[in-house]
């Protein structure tokens, strides 16, 4: 019978390059993100403008929020009878509730 004797080094190494790869690929893009910190503000401005004149043109919006509303406080009240967490639902429900005015 055989047998393999495999290197444990090798794991820690593949790990290591593999966030030594990570930092060096994020680290420039942050800082880039951070320096063009107004013409993204800039960007999701217009980005809401644009949701909100879309918003008001489709006159079936208010309803399909409610009814969006309505079924995920319904699954709310399923996932709280199973012993779940309604919380993020609920939030999700308060907002298609407050979108729907």
């Amino acid at each position: 019978m055989l047998t393999y004797k495999h290197s444990l080094w090798s794991i820690p190494t593949i790990v290591a390059v593999m966030v030594a790869v990570g930092v060096g690929v994020t680290a420039p893009t942050i800082a880039a993100q951070a320096a063009s910190t107004p013409k993204v503000d800039q960007e999701v401005k217009i980005r809401k403008e644009e949701e909100h004149r879309l918003k008001k043109q489709d006159e079936s919006y208010t309803q399909h929020a409610k009814a969006l509303a309505d079924q995920y406080a319904a699954t709310a009240k399923l996932v709280a009878s199973r012993g779940g967490d309604p919380k993020p639902l609920l939030d999700a429900a308060a907002y298609f509730d407050n979108e729907s005015k």
